[in-house]
C-alpha cells in the first residue's frame, strides 16, 4: 500500500496538468449534453402541444367544409 501512494507523487506535473485540462473539457461537454437533453425534452413537449392544436384545427376545418357542402 505504501508503494502505491508513492506512485502518485512520482507522476510528472506536466502529465497532471494535461489530465486536468482533459477533465475540464469533459466537464464542459457534459454540461452541453445535459443542456441538449433538456432542450430536446422541452422541444418535444412543445411539439406535442402544437401537433394537438393543429389536429384540432384540422378537425374544425373538416367540420366547416362539411357544413359548406351541405348548404349547396
Amino acid at each position: 500500500m505504501a508503494n502505491e501512494s508513492g506512485l502518485i507523487y512520482q507522476i510528472p506535473q506536466s502529465l497532471i496538468d494535461k489530465a486536468g485540462f482533459l477533465i475540464t473539457i469533459l466537464q464542459t461537454l457534459g454540461i452541453f449534453v445535459i443542456i441538449w437533453i433538456v432542450y430536446a425534452i422541452l422541444n418535444s413537449i412543445f411539439n406535442k402541444r402544437r401537433d394537438r392544436k393543429l389536429d384540432e384545427m384540422n378537425q374544425h376545418l373538416a367540420e366547416i367544409k362539411d357544413i359548406l357542402r351541405n348548404r349547396r
